[in-house]
């Protein structure tokens, strides 16, 4: 009789110790159910997407992964594997790609960031790359903090140490605390 109480009694222990160790929490599980904004409500790989108005294509973007945030708090687009753009004139002409192996876009702001090597090259020749960029759809503006180097379509080039600000359009920028080399006649001329 001994016996079976005693192993009753382990029996209880060995169900009181199953059950403490099934709730256990994990953390990231408390996080999500905590903070729902932080979980993505949709992810999708290898994702090939066009943006068009009046059904004329502005955009054309390819990511490996894309992960969108719809909450209220903070809606945005995350792509943490990077994206390739294609940007189109209205007549259809491709008018310049964008790479960038990390980047968000804020839905609210309307703001683009793009991070590690961010290279955007416009179908006149001329780039901008960077550590980090931004475009702010709602302004028309392209800029940076970090160090830019623009080139012309001539290989003219241009450092901007403390970064950049240009019109989406590059119809004007500046160049912060630059520097740059000029290019007459296939001669290189450094200032």
């Amino acid at each position: 009789m001994k016996r079976q109480k005693l192993a009753g009694k382990l029996f209880l222990l060995l169900c009181l110790f199953a059950g403490m160790v099934a709730c256990s929490n994990d953390m990231q599980v408390i996080q999500r159910i905590v903070n729902p904004d932080e979980e993505p409500d949709l992810t999708a790989f290898q994702v090939k997407m066009d943006y068009s108005d009046s059904a004329i294509l502005q955009m054309h973007l390819e990511t490996p992964l894309i992960k969108q945030f719809t909450g209220e708090k903070n809606p945005r687009d995350s792509f943490p594997n990077g994206l390739h753009v294609w940007m189109y004139e209205k007549n259809g002409t491709l008018n310049a790609e964008i790479r960038a192996n990390w980047a968000l876009h804020d839905n609210t702001k309307k703001l683009w960031e793009a991070r590690n090597n961010v290279v955007i090259t416009r179908s006149n020749g001329e780039s901008l790359e960077s550590e980090q960029m931004f475009w702010d759809e709602a302004k028309g503006i392209v800029y940076s903090t970090k160090v830019t180097k623009y080139t012309s379509e001539t290989g003219t080039t241009t450092t901007g140490r403390n970064g950049m600000w240009a019109k989406q359009d590059f119809s004007e920028w500046k160049m912060f605390n630059g520097n740059g080399t000029l290019v007459f006649n296939d001669e290189v001329t450094a200032p």
